[in-house]
């Protein structure tokens, strides 16, 4: 059975995607501006690494509550709110005179992506046909590497770091703007949940399946995070010469160039070349393990660029996986997808905001008895070259689902004369 086609999908996707640019650039220009904010906030490595995983805690609180309030009260009332207050955060880090001022407003920041990525995959599920679902959730999350990109080249070249803050908030503004003027609610409805609140949680919380799936997007996204907390430091660390962050900056910015553009395409040719995701799954994280593992236990040089340039390849194509996991799973049903989400993006955030700053930094320090250098750096990243691994040993709690949503629908439209027989 053809699926309904819905003309303003495109509108949306562009709006969400824009948005979360946006939000995404707000939340890494300090990465690419990481020595003159530890300089200007007088904050070590450690310290600094929180102020990049903070927006996430706010995911860790509000991500369950988003998907909730979505599944009964609609998405446009959640977003609403959960932009307008990130919006007040990026307003409130532009005055921030201290480190536990920037602390406080980075963490209201976190709201309007706690509540994008705890519905993101029930709003493209709406729109999408299955056909078209891994193409629309590749861009959506092309738009995290796009803001990485663009916050890591502007953040590595700004010369005050007030001036960033300041930026960031304008193109906030913009992209909440962007998002109000195309939003449109689904001409069809949005699959709400009429169960008491308590009867649907109930259901989900006892599905294993929406534990286990949350669980590799705690490990995926916390990996990825690490990456975007360290990496500029790290390559500037591996050159040896501070006056050299611009380069540094340069690498990272064409590393994310590089995850946003495959990030849109990958995911349509795994999903053409495979039938089912654990396969290209386990091959993405291996291959970024070993790029992860190597990279800085080599002298800075041609082969470094070339470890970061395939490393994203790899890396990129993991993202829009684990994010359309909730309606890849046959035993979650459409009205629960916000709920679903919710659980994920509330893993997804815990992993960006602990793994980083809690985990591998303290196991770096710990193994290699430094805080900062490169043999602190070469922890940090043989650590990630590990949760990469931990990653794919992950995907084997929960079924080898399809490794799209068109490959689902066609199981269940097979499946559904049988059951009517029975």
């Amino acid at each position: 059975m053809q699926e309904k086609l819905y003309p303003w999908r495109w509108a949306i996707l562009i709006g969400m995607t824009v948005l979360l640019v946006s939000l995404q650039f707000s939340f890494i220009v300090p990465g690419g501006a990481a020595i003159l904010v530890m300089q200007h906030y007088q904050c070590e490595p450690m310290m600094f690494s929180m102020i990049m995983s903070i927006p996430y805690f706010s995911g860790v609180l509000f991500c369950m509550a988003g998907g909730v309030l979505a599944d009964r009260m609609g998405l446009g009332k959640v977003f609403a709110a959960a932009f307008v207050v990130s919006l007040l955060g990026a307003l409130a880090r532009c005055f921030s005179a201290d480190y536990w001022t920037l602390f406080a407003s980075s963490f209201f920041m976190g709201m309007g992506v706690a509540a994008l990525n705890a519905n993101s995959a029930k709003l493209l599920r709406l729109w999408f046909p299955g056909t078209a679902n891994s193409f629309a959730m590749g861009v959506y999350t092309a738009g995290m590497s796009a803001g990485a990109a663009l916050a890591i080249w502007y953040g590595s070249r700004v010369a005050a770091i007030q001036d960033a803050w300041w930026f960031s908030f304008g193109l906030m503004a913009v992209g909440v703007v962007a998002w109000f003027a195309v939003y449109r609610k689904h001409p069809d409805g949005e699959h709400r949940s009429v169960e008491p609140v308590g009867t649907y949680l109930r259901v989900v919380a006892r599905n294993w399946h929406v534990w286990a799936v949350a669980i590799v997007a705690l490990l995926v996204f916390g990996m990825t995070n690490v990456n975007g907390s360290y990496m500029v430091a790290a390559v500037t660390a591996l050159m040896g010469d501070p006056s050299l962050t611009a380069v540094a900056g340069d690498l990272s910015t064409l590393n994310t160039v590089i995850a946003c553009v495959a990030s849109m395409a990958l995911p349509v040719v795994f999903a053409k070349l495979f039938k089912n995701m654990r396969a290209p799954f386990i091959a993405c994280l291996a291959g970024t393990a070993v790029c992860f593992a190597l990279v800085f236990f080599l002298p800075y040089g041609p082969i470094t660029w070339v470890l970061f340039c395939i490393q994203p390849v790899l890396m990129a194509s993991v993202m829009p996986f684990t994010k359309m996991l909730p309606t890849l799973l046959p035993s979650v049903r459409p009205e629960h997808y916000g709920v679903v989400g919710g659980i994920q993006a509330t893993f997804q955030n815990f992993g960006m905001f602990l793994i980083a700053s809690y985990v591998i930094s303290p196991l770096a320090i710990a193994a290699t008895g430094a805080v900062d250098g490169v043999p602190y750096y070469q922890g940090v990243y043989v650590a990630t070259a590990v949760l990469c691994l931990v990653a794919a040993a992950s995907l084997f709690l929960f079924p080898n689902v399809r490794s799209s949503v068109a490959r689902k629908i066609a199981d269940e439209q097979a499946a559904a004369p049988a059951e009517r027989a029975e």
